[in-house]
């Protein structure tokens, strides 16, 4: 049953993430068609100054046609009706994303074709030049057009209505014709392959945002290369940190809402990136508190190294944060930080709407208590034993007690953590076997 429910949930999750790659290629798509509307509204004002004034001032001028006006004022509120309706549509909408083109795209072909034969009709002359020019502007429109399959009705139906035109009139050329086509065809794969290209860049880039807000740059990297797998549950050990801000609720009681979540975002946007500097991953923030780990998704064999060597950065980042503060005339922030190094499952948590990368297991709470405990001893940094072990003599500390804490029988002992130990003097703890890095 409960392989079910996650089955469901995942399926769930890639519903509603192809539900907002829909949404985000129909935003693109009615920015896209609110250009090209503005395109044709200017391309038709262009077609009526060349074939009308200009042609009036060379001696070039059609005869009055009046099924051919008909087509150019049908065309024109085709035209600004698009326009219009693209101006005031507010939300996209998918599936009119899909068949607006088609029908846009018909018209087009349609008028040029029809105004081809129309002059030709008057005037006895066919310029191919002419109609192969308006109908690759017709497909150049494709650029902006919602999928590939729009690309390749914009070709089609440019090179059909060529080809058609050409016959219909007693001008076709296989060897005219074909290479009008040819070109048709290459600029329609072109536009099809910038179109594809572009639309992956733009996923890929929204995915890596999301991905790295909260895990660092090498995992992402990896859940970019091999998918989504690197995500899956797992039961692994790892080193959790807890980090706090004293007393906030005062602090925060003095300040307007603005500096409070100002003074949030700076701090937790200079330790997330020294978690992540040293290859952990910001799991969330609870309130002024920040919950991080290391050793998930990716294993890593020195996470409590690496989880302890970040603890004393956020130190250092701390006492340059505060002497930033102190000229600035504002209070110094103190913080508290534990760490506890057990096992975990770690994974995806949460409905299709909202869900998140997560670890859950009692190694989570004791983290928590272990940091509780910073204020009542007095020291900002705390490791469990089994952190302080795994950390492999390579830390300057001392075994400050035995404490008993909340939802556990047995007592947890806490270490203080000072610094790094001299390279000179780095020992492996009693009982820990010693690792390459350590000889």
């Amino acid at each position: 049953m409960a392989r079910r429910v996650s089955s469901d949930s995942t399926v769930a999750r890639f519903e509603v993430a192809r539900a907002n790659q829909e949404r985000v290629f129909a935003e693109s798509a009615l920015r896209g068609e609110r250009v090209v509307s503005r395109v044709r509204l200017a391309l038709l004002v262009l077609v009526i100054l060349s074939q009308a004034v200009l042609a009036r001032m060379s001696g070039e001028l059609i005869p009055r046609d009046p099924p051919r006006m008909a087509a150019v004022l049908g065309y024109l509120v085709f035209a600004l009706t698009i326009a219009l309706a693209l101006h005031v549509q507010k939300k996209p909408n998918p599936r009119r994303a899909r068949w607006m083109p088609v029908f846009a795209t018909v018209l087009d072909c349609g008028f040029f074709g029809f105004a081809a034969w129309r002059a030709v009709s008057m005037t006895g002359v066919f310029n191919p030049q002419m109609l192969a020019a308006s109908l690759a502007v017709v497909l150049a429109f494709s650029v902006a057009r919602y999928s590939w399959l729009h690309v390749v009705l914009s070709t089609g139906m440019s090179s059909a209505t060529f080809a058609l035109v050409c016959w219909g009139l007693g001008e076709f050329s296989v060897s005219k014709v074909s290479f009008v086509l040819g070109c048709y065809l290459a600029l329609g794969m072109l536009i099809g392959w910038a179109n594809t290209a572009v639309s992956s860049m733009f996923l890929g880039l929204r995915r890596r945002d999301n991905l790295s807000r909260f895990l660092p740059r090498q995992v992402v990297e990896r859940v970019l290369q091999t998918g989504d797998g690197t995500l899956e549950p797992v039961q692994r050990e790892v080193t959790i940190l807890f980090s706090d801000i004293r007393d906030f609720t005062a602090l925060s009681e003095s300040l307007p809402p603005r500096a409070v979540l100002g003074l949030l975002d700076d701090y937790f946007g200079h330790m997330g990136q020294i978690v992540m500097g040293h290859g952990g991953i910001v799991n969330k923030f609870l309130g002024d508190g920040m919950l991080a780990c290391w050793g998930v998704p990716d294993g890593d064999a020195n996470h409590a190294v690496h989880a302890m060597q970040a603890a004393l950065d956020m130190r250092r980042k701390l006492e340059e944060l505060n002497a930033w503060r102190e000229q600035r005339g504002e209070p110094a922030l103190r913080i508290g930080i534990g760490l506890h190094t057990g096992v975990v499952a770690a994974g995806m948590l949460g409905g299709a709407e909202q869900h998140e990368y997560t670890v859950i297991g009692d190694a989570v709470n004791l983290a928590s208590r272990v940091e509780g405990l910073t204020k009542a001893l007095g020291v900002d940094i705390l490791v469990s034993e089994s952190t302080w072990r795994a950390g492999e003599g390579r830390f300057q500390g001392e075994r400050m007690s035995e404490e008993r804490v909340k939802g556990r029988k047995e007592s947890v002992v806490v270490y203080s953590l000072k610094g790094r130990a001299p390279p000179d003097k780095t020992e492996p703890v009693p009982g820990m076997p010693r690792t390459a890095d350590s000889r």
